[in-house]
């Protein structure tokens, strides 16, 4: 009578077994990767938190820096960043800082002073009275992106307006461009309460952004630290900007000491996105020992990452 079952020789019997528990152990390991994947999603789809942290910038941690309530803002402004690109051996640089003060007192909070020690003549000598380094990393990559440090110093932007061929002005130009960029109607708003912790050194800084008008553009968000009452010598050639060759004891203001969140900021908006009525980013900063609180301010801008061009900026004291 005919055997029910195929009869299988040892060795192929033992081929198959090998076969099966192959197949066993990658069904084991698809399953396992399937529980990973799906845990890393659940966590991805919970967590809210969209700035990764990265060495030298501030880290989105609502937990250490729980996010406040907002005040209604009453009074809509306009608000436009000038770019002092600057250095400390550029003769001509304290003329041009004081053209910019200049503007500063006839805008008021209207206008957000940063200068960006950045090219040639920011670098730090060997020896000598200028070994001090201003530049960051953040003024840094600015500078090789829109070349300015090229074109020369003193030499700044408005809003980055003009980008990629006309975004460069000269000191004598900057009044004309700042009332340029202020006759435009604001089509976002930012706001910003910034805490301080002494004991821990630890700033948070939380930024509202505040959609005017339906903007379909890929907008981000860049903060930085600004530090004011920096005593360092500086080149002049302007008697009337201080002593020459040398200002000893001059005042450095407004100096950018590098990004908060990362040199070219976080997405707040992309085309084809609905935009929400509000986005609040909170980061929390460790401020350098060499840092003095009451002296920094942190600046944050919007920015269209296709155009460059800044819509709005904001500036509030750490302390």
């Amino acid at each position: 009578m005919e055997s029910d079952y195929l009869y299988f020789p040892p060795q192929e019997r033992e081929i198959a077994n090998e076969k099966q528990k192959k197949m066993k152990k990658n069904i084991k390991l698809l399953l396992t990767l399937m529980i990973l994947l799906s845990g890393f999603y659940f966590m991805s789809g919970c967590d809210k938190i969209e700035e990764p942290f990265t060495k030298n910038t501030g880290n989105s941690d609502t937990a250490a820096c729980p996010v406040p309530e907002f005040p209604a803002v009453t009074v809509l402004k306009k608000r436009v960043l000038l770019e002092d690109y600057t250095g400390h051996t550029c003769v001509n640089c304290p003329k041009a800082a004081l053209i910019a003060q200049s503007l500063k007192e006839t805008h008021g909070d209207q206008l957000v002073l940063l200068a960006v020690h950045a090219g040639f003549f920011a670098k730090p000598t060997a020896g000598g009275e200028f070994t001090y380094d201003f530049r960051s990393e953040a003024g840094t990559a600015w500078d090789d992106f829109f070349g300015v440090g090229m074109v020369g110093n003193p030499n700044g932007m408005v809003n980055r307006i003009g980008y990629p061929n006309n975004h460069i002005i000269a000191p004598a130009g900057w009044g004309a461009a700042i009332n340029n960029a202020l006759a435009s109607a604001p089509k976002v708003d930012l706001q910003m309460i910034n805490e301080y912790d002494a004991t821990e050194r630890k700033l948070c800084t939380h930024i509202k952004t505040r959609f005017i008008t339906t903007i379909d553009r890929n907008l981000k968000l860049v903060v930085v630290l600004t530090e004011s009452g920096i005593v360092k010598p500086q080149k002049n050639n302007d008697i009337e900007a201080g002593e020459v060759p040398v200002i000893e004891e001059y005042v450095h203001k407004h100096a950018l000491r590098g990004a908060i969140n990362s040199n070219w900021g976080n997405q707040v908006s992309a085309v084809g996105t609905a935009n929400p009525e509000s986005v609040v980013k909170t980061f929390k900063y460790i401020l350098k020992d060499e840092y003095v609180p009451e002296n920094c301010t942190v600046v944050a801008f919007i920015y269209d990452d296709d155009t460059k061009e800044v819509l709005q900026a904001v500036e509030i004291p750490v302390i």
